[in-house]
């Protein structure tokens, strides 16, 4: 499966992080959160981020100044930020980042289990929560995967996908071309406690 658009929910510097990653990865992205000041939070991190490589391209001769900016441009311009799930009836992937509550986690999954359409992978950015039970919020825990990204996302290149219980081959396959399409390295982990690293 390729990913034409994808989102990502939780705007915080985490999530602004992942969506810049997608975003430099010419893939369009909403990111959301429940408050604009968050949606604001993450997308001024994005801009961080990406007028920090700019720079470092133009230091380096390997861009101009008009060049940089366009970069920049662009970039920003692949991500939408958001409060609603109003723009998630065509993604494909769908990255959760919000806090470590299996509670929080269970709503998002049942929010974008309604609102995203059937082909969509749905993945947390869980660092030790159970894929599984995270899955049990949907109706297609088979389309659930983890997809830890490690700090500073925009920086490390390493992304684990691990697979629950129900996790389909087709679903893992998906997440780790996606994690590739992203210029990320995956590594596999089965649910065990912290994953692999």
């Amino acid at each position: 499966m390729f990913v034409f658009k994808a989102a990502v929910v939780g705007a915080g510097v985490m999530g602004g992080e992942i969506a810049q990653v997608i975003a430099a990865a010419d893939i369009p992205v909403v990111l959301k959160d429940v408050d604009q000041r968050f949606v604001d939070t993450g997308l001024q991190k994005a801009r961080e981020v990406t007028d920090g490589a700019a720079a470092k391209l133009v230091t380096k001769g390997k861009l101009t100044h008009e060049e940089g900016d366009a970069q920049v441009a662009r970039i920003l311009g692949n991500i939408t930020g958001t409060t609603s799930y109003e723009g998630f009836g065509d993604v494909d992937f769908v990255i959760e980042a919000v806090p470590e509550k299996m509670e929080i986690k269970h709503q998002v999954f049942a929010d974008l289990d309604a609102v995203t359409p059937g082909h969509a992978v749905l993945a947390t950015n869980t660092s030790g929560l159970s894929i599984t039970e995270i899955a049990d919020a949907t109706q297609r825990p088979d389309k659930v995967v983890g997809f830890h990204f490690f700090w500073p996302a925009s920086f490390m290149r390493l992304i684990e996908v691990i697979e629950g219980d129900d996790t389909s081959p087709e679903t893992l396959q998906a997440a780790t071309t996606f994690a590739q399409q992203i210029r990320k390295m995956p590594i596999r982990a089965a649910e065990c406690p912290g994953f692999v690293v």
